[in-house]
């Protein structure tokens, strides 16, 4: 299971936030009513890590009083023991319903960044099927979008938030996560076009190379990616397309380059330049 560390830093304190589950709330004499024994029962069950029943008791309360103002926590909660227990694709399922179903919630916020960190935690390495992976991404962008930082200007459907800190340690986090998913992405699209060169099936790896600028041209791959597209051409004798390819590495990519890769950039200057 991957590191969480940085996750675990930005979701943990949320619990406090406009949730009312800490240890003093746990102490008082529950709230009368069943679906309020319940939730009161739920709760502790959560605070004990008893996951199990947890789930029980907080689906039971959503199902008993959907509207009633306890609700939208019991549906956050019940997602968190699922999520707590790895149960990842479920969480993404009742994290989505929070947003859907309580889009003016305090929870709102929380549960659109933590549909994304669920398809996350369910994402594989770069090499095989992405489709988690773009969900992820997907769902982390849809915050960043739908949930501005308060040094934004917040669109006027965007529901509001209890704590601006604890949105800015989630924009963070979100938009950490999203860097890494291009990279993973990108590396995807790269190991391809590799592939494809050692099998000297050039025009396929031209092709994977150029996805890998299309979409990713600033992660590290792109780098690779544009020389190899000059070598490409300049091996099919397609100069114009290596002169143009060679001017994009050295005026994005010449920076970041290794010596070999320099190495290499001059080499192909020279060689366009003796080609009458």
């Amino acid at each position: 299971m991957k590191q969480r560390l940085y996750f675990l830093f930005a979701v943990l304190p949320l619990l406090a936030w406009g949730c009312g589950s800490g240890s003093d709330e746990l102490t008082k004499t529950p709230p009368r009513g069943t679906a309020d024994q319940q939730f009161a029962d739920a709760k502790i069950a959560y605070a004990k890590e008893d996951y199990v029943e947890a789930i029980r008791l907080f689906e039971e309360v959503r199902l008993q009083a959907p509207a009633s103002p306890i609700a939208a926590e019991a549906t956050y909660l019940e997602a968190m023991s699922r999520y707590n227990q790895e149960l990842f694709a479920g969480s993404a399922v009742d994290f989505r319903a929070v947003r859907r179903n309580y889009p003016n919630s305090s929870f709102a916020a929380r549960a659109q960044y933590m549909v994304g960190e669920s398809y996350y935690q369910i994402s594989p390495r770069p090499e095989l099927d992405q489709t988690y992976t773009m969900l992820a991404l997907t769902e982390f962008q849809n915050f960043l979008h739908d949930f501005p930082p308060p040094s934004a200007t917040p669109t006027p459907s965007s529901p509001t938030m209890n704590s601006s800190k604890a949105l800015m340690t989630l924009t963070d986090s979100a938009q950490m996560r999203v860097l890494e998913i291009r990279q993973r992405l990108s590396l995807k699209h790269f190991k391809a076009a590799q592939l494809y060169d050692k099998l000297e099936d050039t025009k396929s790896a031209a092709v994977y190379y150029q996805r890998v600028l299309d979409n990713y041209y600033d992660t590290p791959p792109a780098t690779e990616s544009e020389l190899r597209l000059a070598e490409i051409n300049v091996n099919r004798k397609q100069l114009d397309d290596a002169r143009k390819e060679l001017d994009a590495f050295d005026t994005k990519y010449l920076a970041a380059a290794t010596t070999d890769e320099r190495q290499r950039a001059l080499k192909l200057h020279a060689q366009i330049d003796r080609t009458p």
